[in-house]
């Protein structure tokens, strides 16, 4: 089911299934932002990425010593979501723990995920909650998919992503089966905070870095319109479109955890990676959108 929000500037629409965004339109400049779903390169759009980010190796992963199965960027994308309200202008939807998500993830937990319109654009809020009586380990990340070029005229290479407070940037490396390699290295995909789009940036999949700042915008230096992704308390930006095609678009996917590592079961307790959340307590993490 979707449901539809908006204001004197933005439209905004997201399906129950996976509390996914599938729609951006600006009313003031009768622009579609948000990419649309084409299936020939990405049927997605927008995927809410809870408890886990990324691939596991086998799909597996440890906890206590008990091995879990997982889906790629956890299991919000196959969840139908309960719609709590729907404000007109914002709009919350939410899962909890049951029985067949804890075979999956051991932990009892609320997540609610909110989308309020502003007036520059959007904003998705998560809302993580620890209602069992353990600490519960958990990851989250956004994945919105936005059209490139946004100008009509120009071209994808036309456009580049700006980090506009980047410092050292490192690249996370990653191996062939597209698992975390646990390394970094230099990457010349990004000089003065500027990554030049090109489709064969993503042959190896997505570019993840480190040290990025808070911000992503992507931009013309011919066109009117931009996107800028704001990400705090992030530590990773993943950026990509469909590996080894022109996809028209680019997703800024602001990552909390990393994937897994290559050929690795790990026990996600011995992680750095993982946030720690006592129980009875919550979290919030923030994604703003905003679309110029």
């Amino acid at each position: 089911m979707i449901e539809k929000i908006e204001n004197g500037k933005f439209i905004a629409e997201i399906n129950t299934l996976g509390a996914q965004l599938n729609r951006i339109y600006s009313k003031v400049n009768n622009t579609e932002y948000l990419w649309d779903g084409d299936e020939t390169y990405w049927k997605k759009h927008a995927p809410v990425l809870f408890p886990f980010v990324g691939r596991l190796s086998d799909g597996k992963y440890q906890y206590k010593g008990k091995t879990y199965d997982m889906t790629l960027h956890g299991f919000c994308q196959q969840a139908e979501f309960e719609v709590v309200e729907n404000k007109g202008d914002e709009v919350s939807f939410r899962i909890v723990s049951d029985d067949e998500r804890r075979a999956m993830y051991p932990f009892d937990f609320e997540f609610i995920v909110t989308y309020r319109l502003t007036d520059e654009g959007l904003d998705e809020i998560a809302h993580v909650k620890n209602t069992g009586n353990d600490e519960m380990l958990y990851g989250f990340g956004g994945h919105p998919g936005f059209n490139v070029p946004l100008d009509e005229g120009l071209s994808f290479e036309d456009y580049e992503v700006y980090f506009p407070e980047a410092g050292k940037i490192q690249r996370r490396i990653f191996t062939e089966n597209y698992l975390d390699s646990g390394k970094y290295g230099d990457t010349d995909t990004v000089e003065n905070g500027v990554m030049k789009l090109r489709h064969n940036l993503f042959d190896d999949d997505a570019v993840v870095l480190k040290g990025t700042g808070t911000r992503a915008i992507i931009r013309s230096s011919k066109g009117s319109k931009s996107v800028e992704v704001e990400y705090k308390g992030a530590p990773w930006c993943a950026v990509w479109h469909s590996v080894k095609r022109d996809a028209p678009f680019v997703c800024i996917e602001p990552w909390w955890i990393l994937p897994g590592l290559d050929h690795s079961l790990v026990d996600i307790s011995e992680r750095e990676d993982f946030i720690h959340l006592a129980p009875g307590k919550e979290n919030e993490h923030v994604i703003s959108m905003k679309l110029r």
